[in-house]
Formats: C-alpha cells, structure tokens, sequence
C-alpha cells in the first residue's frame, strides 16, 4: 500500500512538473520571440548608439609577447598582470566620459580571459589565476559604465579554424559561459569569422539564435566589414581606413587606437595621441550615429599606463555629448531569421575572389577561396574594408554573363515559411555588378515557380532586404532582368 501510494503521487509529481516546464517553455519561447521583434530590435540599438564614447580594451596574451596576433601555444604562465586592477581601468573611462567598454575576453591564439571548463588555455592556468572578465564587469558596473565583451571565433589554439560541427559546439559552449555567468552583457563583438571562415562553416544563424535565447537583449555586432549584413550593430574598423559614410544612419560603432597598436608593446607609453585626436573622432561621428571606441591597451602590469589616464582626463574635461541629436532614424529591414541552404545554381557565370590572395593567416580558409561553385554567395565570406595590416580586403562573389535575363535558384531541401529575401551586391567595386531590376517568384518542385513580386532596386550597393508575404516553398528563383555590367552576388538568402 505504501509503494503504491508513493508511486501514485510521484506519478502526480511529474505531471506537475512537465506542466509548468511545458508552461515555462512557453513563455521564454513567447520572451525570446517578442525580444526580438523588429520595434525591439530598434530600441536597443537606439539606446547603444546614445552611449556615445566607450572604450575598447586589448588586453591578452598578446600584451605579454610583444605581439598584435599572438601565436597560439603560449605558455600560459606568461600572462602575469601582477598588479591588475579593473578599477583603475574604470575610474580612468569614466573621466573620460565614456559609457560602456568592450573587453578582448578571447583573441585569436585562444587564450580565455576567465576559467573555461572547455580549454585549459585560460587564466586558472596563467601565472595570477584571476578571472579578468568576473573583476572587468563588476569594476565597470560599479562606475555605472555598461560591460561588453569582445570573442573571436577563430581560435587556433582549440583549432577553431576550419568551420564544423565539433567546432559549433565549441564556440556555443564558450559563449553560454560568458553569457550567462557575468550578468547582463548589452553588446558582443564577433571576430576572425565571416572574413576568416565565413557564416556557414560556424553557422551565423545558429551563434546569433543561441546568443539572443541566453540574453535577448544582447546586441551582436561582427567584424564583416561595413555593411548591416548579419550584424545588429555596424562596427568600422578605423585602423583599416574605414569610417561611417557621411550620411550614415546606421546604428555602428568606430574603434580608433590611442597608440600604434591594438596590443600594448613597450614603446606605447611614448605614442598616446593627443587631445585632439579624441575630440576630433568624437566631433565627426557623435552626428552620424556612430559611437567612437577608443582602444587602450592596458600594460603588463595590468594597469592603464599613466598618459593614458592623464589623455582619458583631458578628454572627459573638454567633451560632453550633444544632448540635442536626434534619434536614431528608423533602421533598414533585415532577416532575423535566415535558413540553411541546400544547393544554390545559377544560369551561368564564374566564382571570383576580389582581389585573389594568398591563402595565408589573415586571409579566408583555403576551401572558400577557392571554391568554384555557385556557394560563393551563402559562404557567409565578406571583408571589404581597406586595409594597411598586412593583408587584403577579401570578398567572394558570382559574376553572371553579361547577357539578360539571368537568374539564380535557391534550394532550401525542405518546404519552409519565407517572407525576406536579401541580397548584398559586390562591395568597394562603384556600381559595377549591380542588380536593377529583378523579379522574385517561389515554388516547390524545382519547375513551377509562381512570382511573389518584380521590382527595381535603388542604385546604392546597400544590403537590399525583399519582404513579401509569406509562403510556404522549397525553391526561391531571382531573376535578374537588368543589371550594370555582368550582374554580381557577394550573398545572398532568405528567411523572416
């Protein structure tokens, strides 16, 4: 009798159970998709680009070497900052007047700035065994300054390096400790990923998903050169020549260094910029919704060196925010759901890669340049601002004959809800291989297309979002009924 009664009521136990998982579920599931509703999307990047001035902090293994990009295989005791202090690192921003920081968590070698359970290149095994992230967000908070993270996915110590789905694991396992170990992280920054090994050997979809299901408040911003494409945040790589055009209403952000490197090296004492350099990053971007990161790079004790503090004061006596700008314009349309494609063919044409470098550390892994095949445009492979680091600017694109019409078939390998497609024309090349006209139809054998709508695009190389309502279909076909030159594809796909 007894048994039979403790069984009835663990049998009631677990119905209780499954129906307020089943009921939690639900409503994180209704959280996640409300969070990430367009009107919701804007408010953050509404309220970031307010943030205005922050600082970058490059501060790793690289800091210890002498090195920009650290080799991967270090020993980890070299990273000693034996008089780290984060405080002095906030108190400093905030004198200058900066409103949040972005911390190199992770670089390019590998090596973790906290205690990762999934490699023991990390700071448990450096020479202080201190989690630098843990003692960055609380110093910063404690200042009122916003804790943001910085995360290359390219990692050749862990040989993360060629895409796959170990490899996917990996990164997503890394960022659930980040993310959900620290508090609130407002922005992430993605590194060494669609300029390395594109967005589809690390699926970009799948990192962005997880990214928002662990804080949906967290903006992602990714190093793809200066576009909004899969990006919520623009981030203009200043070092490399680039900043926001003119008329940019993009919310984005411009990192700037306050030496000659990312990194500290010896000699960055006696290179901080002047005063008028920060002021005059500041004065140019503030109108063009552009935050200004000045990077600084911590030395080997762990510790702004002294000009450093001394510029950051001087800055923060003669700057303030212009509390008369105008909000941030409503932002361009973009996929916030964007699926895997099967196979992708074309009516004719030839893969490029502009211009064609060396398969060497700083340019794509060696399977996307010299891929031949119309996957040139869902590689997820982009990186298109200039450059003075040492290596070239790398897009690869689909150049069509010159001939009209051409076209282009998407092939999910399943029928699915659509109603977004984007297109991103080639970048830095004028007008050259812009689409004008097309006509987008959808179908789901492969034959029988029915048309969704026909247009003409603006003449802007401009990530170009079709919205349409939705339908059910496997295949997508893009036909191209005028273009400038032989029409060409840097990505393209589609989604909601």
């Amino acid at each position: 009798m007894r048994n039979h009664v403790n069984g009835k009521n663990l049998k009631m136990y677990w119905s209780t159970f499954a129906f307020c998982f089943g009921l939690f579920f639900m409503l994180n599931a209704q959280l996640y998709a409300q969070n990430n509703q367009p009107d919701h999307l804007y408010k953050l990047q509404s309220a970031f680009v307010d943030l205005r001035f922050g600082v970058m902090l490059h501060f790793n293994m690289g800091t210890f070497t002498n090195e920009e990009w650290a080799i991967p295989d270090h020993d980890p005791r070299k990273f000693n900052p034996v008089k780290l202090d984060c405080n002095q690192w906030a108190d400093a921003c905030k004198a200058a007047g900066m409103t949040y920081g972005i911390l190199t968590a992770k670089h390019h070698d590998g090596f973790s700035l906290w205690d990762t359970k999934f490699s023991d290149y990390d700071v448990a095994n450096s020479s202080v065994k201190r989690d630098v992230v843990a003692e960055y967000v609380k110093a910063f908070r404690a200042k009122g300054l916003k804790p943001c993270l910085y995360f290359s996915i390219w990692d050749r110590h862990n040989g993360i390096e060629n895409g796959g789905a170990k490899e996917e694991d990996f990164v997503m396992g890394q960022l659930t400790e980040l993310l959900t170990n620290y508090g609130e992280i407002p922005l992430i920054i993605f590194d060494g990923w669609s300029w390395k090994m594109g967005h589809r050997l690390i699926s970009f979809q799948k990192i962005y998903d997880h990214v928002k299901k662990l804080q949906p408040d967290c903006l992602i911003a990714e190093h793809n050169g200066n576009s909004n494409w899969q990006t919520d945040i623009i981030y203009y790589e200043g070092p490399k020549g680039v900043f926001p055009p003119g008329n940019n209403v993009y919310a984005s952000q411009m990192a700037l260094t306050l030496t000659d490197g990312w990194f500290w090296h010896p000699d960055a004492p006696g290179k901080v910029k002047d005063l008028s350099f920060g002021l005059d990053k500041l004065q140019r971007l503030e109108p063009l919704y552009c935050n200004f990161m000045l990077n600084i790079s911590p030395n080997r004790d762990g510790l702004f060196d002294d000009e450093v503090v001394k510029r950051l004061k001087e800055i923060g006596r003669s700057w303030k925010p212009d509390k008369n700008r105008l909000p941030l314009p409503l932002q361009p349309e973009v996929l916030h759901t964007s699926y895997n494609i099967k196979n992708i063919t074309a009516s004719g044409g030839e893969a490029i890669v502009s211009p064609n470098p060396p398969a060497t550390l700083g340019s794509p892994v060696t399977s996307i340049i010299t891929d031949k095949t119309e996957n040139v445009m869902i590689d997820g492979c982009i990186d298109v601002v200039g450059d003075r680091g040492g290596f070239a600017q790398t897009q690869t694109l689909w150049k069509f004959p010159a001939t009209l019409p051409q076209y282009v078939v998407i092939d999910l390998g399943e029928e699915k809800n659509i109603s977004k497609l984007y297109y991103l024309p080639a970048q830095l090349m004028g007008y050259d291989g812009l689409i004008i006209k097309y006509t987008l139809s959808a179908g789901t054998n492969g034959k029988d297309f029915t048309k969704l709508r026909d247009g003409i695009w603006k003449k802007t190389t401009d990530m170009k979002v079709l919205a349409f309502d939705e339908v059910r279909a496997r295949y997508v076909k893009l036909e191209i009924t005028d273009a400038i030159g032989g029409a060409m594809i840097s990505e393209i796909g589609v989604g909601n």
